[in-house]
């Protein structure tokens, strides 16, 4: 069965995306299930992608990767879904083999395939998934809240969970807090119970930090280890999540306490740091990385919107303003996460 489809497909690295329409083949393999696509994020790292910074992308290819939709068909074998359910996706689509899938932690499957990178992605009016990287969204959700449950809540709450492993009354300094990452970071570490010291490079987004529950708000400028040991009685930050990378990377980590620990979940420059060696071992401190979202995550932070505790920040824009809203996002302006409905 064929149908037409109007998607944003990346043809050559450095140059605009082309909104288009296409007519592919939606045939299903076993185990697939062709979505309707209700909301998609638009993500930092889908314009790398366009940049070049992922030269294994496979092109021409449609974009995207943070995925609400409807079920319209199933293929063989699939049980778990029928048409009508309304299901988010994780960004890839793990082997379910290996032993990191078989593990449940399949967001470090190296046979999974990304969207918007190895297969095609959700900036289109319809994807093709597969049953292991969804789960049903609940009544209470939203297509906003579910199209960020994986990218965003889930990768943060992975991040805090089972890599800083965070404990109720610790404190936590988030910096890009006014971005897609970062105001909804602010809410997953006020769900675990935490103090939340938030950074921002945008005067402009100071109150809109504050609104997301951060208990204070700072900018990551020259002062920013100062004004962090000031709020901290000289001790610094038990926890630190780098959304943003280079640019505050050298602050972030002078900004730990004694045995702190930093997790890095974001680069927007995509340029390298030097780590003072000295420094981390003196202060025991740790640093560490992490990528994605596991099934279960993504349950968890889908759980965690429909009880309120992370609520949407979003600006929606249609597809065919695709343009308008990776400038919004290059330029820094927007306040939460840029979502295009198709």
């Amino acid at each position: 069965m064929r149908y037409p489809l109007r998607a944003v497909i990346l043809k050559k690295f450095k140059e605009l995306p082309e909104l288009t329409d296409i007519e592919p083949d939606w045939s299903l393999g076993p185990g697939e299930v062709l979505l309707e696509v209700e909301m998609s994020g638009l993500c930092y790292r889908d314009l790398l992608t366009v940049d070049g910074y992922f030269p294994r992308t496979k092109l021409p290819i449609i974009l995207g990767h943070e995925i609400a939709g409807k079920v319209l068909r199933v293929g063989d074998g699939v049980i778990s879904f029928k048409p009508g359910d309304r299901v988010a996706s994780l960004t890839y689509i793990p082997c379910g083999k290996c032993r990191y899938c078989k593990s449940g932690n399949e967001n470090l499957c190296k046979q999974r395939l990304t969207f918007g990178e190895d297969i095609n992605g959700s900036f289109a009016q319809m994807v093709k998934v597969h049953e292991r990287s969804l789960v049903k969204i609940p009544d209470k959700v939203t297509p906003e809240g579910a199209a960020m449950a994986a990218c965003v809540t889930g990768m943060v709450l992975h991040a805090f969970r089972h890599v800083a492993r965070i404990k109720e009354g610790e404190s936590v300094l988030i910096t890009g807090a006014g971005g897609g990452v970062g105001i909804h970071a602010v809410q997953v570490a006020k769900a675990f119970g935490c103090r939340v010291i938030a950074a921002t490079s945008s005067e402009e987004k100071l109150k809109h930090i504050l609104d997301a529950g951060a208990d204070e708000v700072l900018l990551s400028d020259d002062k920013m280890v100062e004004n962090v040991k000031r709020l901290t009685d000289n001790e610094g930050v038990d926890v630190v999540l780098e959304a943003v990378g280079q640019p505050t990377f050298d602050k972030s980590l002078r900004c730990l306490a004694w045995g702190g620990r930093m997790v890095v979940v974001g680069n927007v420059t995509v340029s390298s740091v030097e780590v003072p060696l000295g420094l981390i071992i003196l202060k025991a401190n740790s640093i560490a990385g992490t990528i994605a979202a596991t099934k279960r995550d993504l349950e968890d932070a889908l759980r965690l919107t429909a009880e309120g505790k992370v609520k949407p920040v979003v600006t929606v824009y249609p597809l065919e303003k695709v343009y308008d809203a990776m400038e919004k996002m290059r330029r820094k302006e927007s306040i939460g996460r840029i979502l295009l409905k198709p």
